[in-house]
């Protein structure tokens, strides 16, 4: 919970971040998945659309993704609070670094905000550039500003109160360096980041894998079944969202997708290092797409089914090794 209602006059506004903040995701992150599920062959372009900045490339993924909002994992504490505040009569702000398209695209599903800030392919509205927006709008000490990152302390330093959501110690610590307590609030993490990080790896799932005929059988299969399991959450990630139950950490935007971009490959790659050097390796050209397409069929099924499945596979694989 809130550790307390701000304490000044209604009318200030509330400035809300988007990334990290309103959703438990980030937008770019979700856009780099969508491209490298759906097109991948347009990510070749992603070095010279930077080459012209970050708003440039942020606007060209807007123009070839189509991220559904809908079912985004929005933050539905400090939107309860959000809504609360408006209808209390304090103005919402979305001021973010998100291309101004696709944040409009996200305060219209949401129907709270008033206004929305958004990167407009030539400015990144973030740090300094969103502090002075903000600024030329509302002045000094003259609106609160929620936010999740190192970069909104530049904005904290000049709004009236600080709202850190999902507090880090490093975020807290500029936090508490720039407001007296009394004038900083926080929205806890929903779920640990370190419990989140142990369900992304499914350990349970490594049992089925005790029927390995030597330990380095074991741990290679342990590492690859997580690696391909991650790859999995990648490829449903909407399917995963539209579904609700059962959804990966991943898809409840309780571990950022960059995390998956650099967990799965290096679990996969790091798997092969045993396998190779055992004969279970010869079984892989084989095993990683029948493990991949029956992740992908269970998927709709009733989880209990899905690991039974699952785990039906991997003991059969482990007598075959």
């Amino acid at each position: 919970m809130l550790t307390s209602r701000p304490s000044l006059p209604s009318s200030i506004p509330l400035v809300l971040d988007l990334d990290g903040t309103v959703i438990r995701t980030d937008t770019f992150h979700e856009m780099m998945a969508y491209l490298l599920m759906q097109k991948p062959l347009i990510l070749l372009r992603l070095p010279f659309w930077f080459l012209k900045g970050r708003a440039y490339a942020k606007a060209q993924l807007v123009e070839h993704t189509d991220i559904n909002v809908k079912h985004l994992p929005y933050n539905a504490l400090l939107l309860s609070f959000a809504q609360q505040a408006t209808e209390e009569g304090r103005p919402l702000i979305l001021a973010t670094g998100t291309d101004q398209k696709l944040a409009q695209k996200i305060s219209d599903h949401l129907g709270i905000f008033q206004e929305v800030i958004g990167s407009d392919g030539v400015i990144n509205m973030t740090g300094h550039q969103k502090r002075h927006a903000l600024l030329d709008r509302f002045g000094i000490h003259g609106f609160d500003y929620a936010g999740d990152s190192p970069v909104d302390a530049i904005v904290w330093q000049v709004s009236r109160e600080a709202l850190v959501v999902y507090p880090k110690w490093g975020v807290l610590k500029k936090a508490r360096a720039l407001k007296d307590s009394e004038l900083i609030h926080y929205i806890p993490r929903e779920k640990a980041r370190t419990l989140s990080f142990l369900l992304a790896l499914r350990p349970l799932f490594w049992v089925f894998n005790l029927m390995m005929a030597s330990m380095s059988l074991f741990i290679g299969f342990s590492l690859l079944v997580s690696g391909l399991l991650i790859v999995g959450d990648l490829v449903n990630l909407e399917k995963d969202r539209r579904r609700g139950l059962g959804q990966s950490v991943f898809a409840q935007g309780h571990l950022h997708l960059s995390t998956a971009f650099v967990l799965a490959p290096m679990l996969i790659l790091l798997s092969f290092s045993f396998l190779f050097l055992s004969p279970g390796g010869l079984f892989l050209g084989a095993y990683i797409p029948l493990f991949i397409g029956l992740d992908r069929l269970t998927r709709c099924t009733p989880q209990l089914l899905r690991w039974i499945l699952l785990g039906l596979f991997q003991i059969l694989t482990a007598m075959l090794v």
